[in-house]
């Protein structure tokens, strides 16, 4: 992780205060350094790790305040790609069940639990046929429960949706939602469809439609239609289910989305619904919406395509609890933790994004990529020769142990990260030789 990217996400961190700013920098250098240690880990001094704790203990220093630069940033890198870009949602939460002395925590999804919730929006380009670069969050919001909700209190949680949008501001032509099934609600699509927002989302609810005038249920009609292409899809998913290349089958419909709640009332908008699913195992079935225009079977494809990459906010999430371990971390008050997870959730985005190097630029020349002291150290420690960044990037993994073998693909960020720490070690024991 680079120091002047670290240094940019914080340096102007809105607290009108250069020594806080200066202070996040520093803290910020040190968990990019060693993202897997605790905080008295990463700073080994006792001064830097009493400014740490003064530092997430002070009001001023909040998630949203530590967030705010790289929103900024993310979204200025949007606006100006000329190519697809994805705006990947899902919400998750940070456990704590094991931390019976910290204060201000709230029940998490099984009602049980003792943590935070939060929901993410990762941005990232679309790169033909089926790659992206991460730019970063446009948008991140935490939130404790609370143990008994407010009568006064009609919001729902389900608006954190289209609120993530609206906080991207007016969206360009090429910007797409990509959304799991918990987004399939009728609130959020009719605000995305009035404010110009494209999306791809993954149908949860067996919703009234209109199809050349006739109103009818869409899960058992478009199940009874036929194929209209196949393709070949390499899935990745946790375990080794749906994990490797299946034949898959799509087919699609144009029609008219209609409020769930009253018969008669006017049409939110056209959509299209994909179905694509798997002759060989009934299980492996995908229902899409979208109101992106689906014309033909490359289209179709290309909608499926981009709805695979939602994966990568699942990514983003294990990156956070597993590369930085923040459920692991001791503060004793939720206002802390809050804190430190606006700067950990800033960072993780970049470790998710080691493994893209060698995914986007494959074939180019490594000594213009990489310093030639790196190549060289490699090189004799493997006994390779390297010639391109792809060939870098998978020997780096190999020093985390990543085996390189043609069944594994390629390596992923931890194994990648691994060997990059490792490197750096080398690379310090190499300056007292």
């Amino acid at each position: 992780m680079k120091s002047e990217w670290v240094h940019r996400q914080f340096i102007d961190i809105d607290t009108k205060d250069a020594r806080l700013q200066k202070r996040a920098v520093a803290i910020a250098e040190a968990c990019a350094k060693r993202p897997e240690q605790s905080l008295p880990g990463r700073l080994e001094d006792w001064a830097g790790l009493k400014g740490a704790y003064r530092f997430f203990s002070n009001p001023k220093i909040t998630h949203q305040i530590l967030q705010q630069p790289h929103y900024k940033e993310t979204l200025e890198k949007a606006r100006f790609s000329n190519k697809l870009v994805l705006f990947i949602q899902d919400g998750s939460e940070l456990l704590f069940n094991s931390h019976r002395c910290t204060y201000g925590l709230g029940p998490t999804a099984d009602s049980f639990g003792n943590g935070l919730m939060f929901h993410s929006c990762l941005v990232a380009e679309y790169h033909e046929p089926g790659e992206t670069k991460i730019l970063g969050l446009s948008y991140q919001e935490a939130w404790i429960r609370p143990d008994k909700k407010s009568v006064d209190d009609d919001s729902k949680e389900s608006e954190i949706w289209l609120k993530t949008l609206i906080k991207a501001g007016p969206p360009e032509k090429n910007w797409v939602h990509v959304g799991d099934r918990a987004s399939d609600i009728h609130e959020f699509f009719k605000g995305a469809i009035d404010s110009g927002w494209n999306f791809v989302v993954r149908a949860r609810h067996d919703r009234q439609i209109q199809i050349n005038e006739a109103m009818k249920r869409i899960f058992p009609w478009i199940r009874k239609q036929p194929a209209k292409c196949k393709f070949k899809l390499n899935l990745r998913a946790k375990g080794a289910r749906f994990s490797g290349e299946y034949t898959v089958e799509v087919t699609w419909t144009k029609v008219k989305l209609f409020s769930p709640e009253k018969e008669g009332s006017e049409a939110v908008g056209d959509v299209t619904y994909i179905r694509t699913w798997c002759l060989e195992d009934p299980e492996l079935e995908w229902l899409l919406i979208t109101n992106l225009p689906v014309n033909n079977e490359a289209d179709a494809i290309r909608i499926v395509n981009i709805y695979q990459q939602r994966w990568s906010i699942e990514e983003y999430h294990k990156v956070v609890k597993t590369g930085f371990r923040i459920e692991n971390n001791q503060f004793k008050q939720a206002s802390r933790i809050l804190a430190l997870f606006g700067m950990v959730g800033v960072m993780a985005t970049q470790l998710l994004a080691l493994k893209e190097h060698c995914h986007l630029a494959p074939n180019q020349e490594v000594e213009k990529e990489v310093p030639k002291r790196w190549i060289t150290l490699i090189e004799r420690i493997l006994n390779v020769k390297l010639e391109t960044v792809r060939d870098f990037w998978r020997c780096l993994a190999r020093l985390g142990g990543f085996i390189g073998r043609k069944s594994d693909g390629e390596p992923g960020w931890q194994t990648i990260w691994k060997g990059y720490r490792r490197l750096q070690d080398m690379l310090m024991g190499a300056d007292y030789l």
